[in-house]
């Protein structure tokens, strides 16, 4: 029987954070019918043939092939569900009902577009040690790249600072098919939100649909490719982040305040954290103007 519903996650070699996934996915109650559908672009076979066994419907492609707007849309078109969850494996339902909560609205007819909540973990979360700690109350978007954007191409109705993300959205096949993520090679769910508000879709957000997420930036160089990539994929969709934000962002002086609090009380661990004010603007602003690709 066709399942009702598409669960679609990119994969690449990962830890125990993956069979946490699987585990939350599997024990969830729901009303609907499901299948998982795993895009998988590592090196190593141990993560491929886990995610196999889980799998409904996998497919391999090279690492150099991989383009999140492009895989984001191979995901999608594999699909057999008449909605699709775009999810993403380190992002753990916090309990049994995020499936059921985040696909209703879809199945009401009162949404085209649902995004579930992000919530960071607690600090003594064993799925996230050592997570970023800039990525508490939204701080790691203090930066002035998306607000234009937000404002043009959203019609949410509470305040949700950073728009449509696939780490916890769910969509209808249609309005897929009608938008698409292609044509960012980063940022691709800012593609599909601007296609997807142009066609009047309604977008809405729905607080107890509820994943945990967050990252590990323990280096420079990490946080700032991940930043860089930011960059690139808000200047494919036609953002532009020039001099002036930089230098407005770096001279926040809320943020600096932060840090120098998050200093003083010894919570910062890494250089990359103390250095964050300076490393985030300076890395959108690299990969908007001078990036090439995307940093893998």
């Amino acid at each position: 029987m066709k399942p009702l519903v598409s669960i679609t996650i990119l994969v690449r070699d990962t830890g125990a954070i993956l069979d946490e996934f699987l585990l939350r996915l599997k024990s969830q109650v729901t009303n609907y019918s499901y299948e998982l559908v795993v895009i998988y672009f590592g090196d190593g076979k141990k993560t491929y043939n886990k995610v196999k066994l889980c799998a409904s419907k996998i497919k391999k492609i090279k690492k150099e092939d991989f383009n999140y707007g492009e895989t984001r849309d191979l995901a999608c078109r594999l699909a057999s569900g008449k909605y699709i969850v775009s999810v993403s494996v380190d992002a753990l339902p916090i309990n049994k009902f995020w499936l059921q909560n985040l696909i209703e609205p879809l199945v009401l007819k009162k949404a085209d577009v649902v995004q579930g909540v992000l919530q960071c973990p607690n600090s003594d979360d064993l799925n996230y040690l050592n997570f970023f700690y800039w990525e508490r109350n939204y701080w790691f978007y203090f930066t002035s790249e998306g607000g234009s954007f937000l404002k043009r191409n959203s019609n949410f109705k509470s305040n949700n600072i950073f728009g449509l993300s696939c780490v916890n959205l769910a969509f209808t096949k249609e309005v897929w098919k009608e938008t698409g993520f292609s044509g960012a090679r980063y940022c691709e769910d800012k593609v599909f939100q601007k296609k997807a508000f142009e066609k009047g879709y309604k977008f809405i957000y729905q607080k107890n649909s509820i994943v945990l997420h967050a990252h590990s930036y323990k280096t420079i160089y990490s946080l700032f490719k991940r930043c860089s990539n930011e960059g690139l994929g808000w200047r494919d969709i036609g953002s532009n982040y020039g001099i002036y934000l930089l230098l407005k962002d770096i001279f926040r002086l809320d943020i600096q305040f932060l840090t120098l609090r998050a200093l003083l009380k010894k919570d910062l661990k890494f250089l990359s954290e103390a250095l964050f004010v300076l490393i985030r603007p300076i890395g959108l602003f690299w990969g908007n103007k001078f990036a090439k690709s995307v940093y893998q």
